[in-house]
């Protein structure tokens, strides 16, 4: 049977493996909607592993008031990409990017 006290380092240690595996998927994918779901992935993560440490509540209702904030965020930029590249793949808007301030005459 597992206690209460070698309970905490394995909650706390799996947070923190969730917290990676959101930041690593954030970083390395093209898809900005991935993106924004790998970064939400994190602060999830983020938040378990505060509440294993046991921080306070006050902290722990900032940090879901500040996921779901950057979530609201991301998923806004979602949107204006989509509009304005009709596209939400990275290597399809550096290139329309490329394309344009080539056009432009802009280095």
């Amino acid at each position: 049977m597992i206690t209460p006290v070698l309970l905490e380092p394995l909650l706390a240690a799996a947070a923190i493996a969730l917290l990676v595996i959101g930041a690593a998927a954030a970083l390395v994918q093209r898809n900005v909607v991935k993106r924004v779901i790998g970064l939400a992935i994190a602060g999830f993560g983020a938040i378990a592993a505060l509440a294993a440490l046991g921080a306070p509540d006050g902290a722990l209702v900032a940090a879901v008031a500040v996921v779901f904030a950057q979530t609201v965020v991301g998923v806004t930029l979602i949107v204006r990409l989509q509009e304005s590249y009709t596209s939400i793949e990275a290597p399809e808007i550096d290139e329309t990017d490329r394309t344009d301030h080539e056009r432009e005459g802009v280095q």
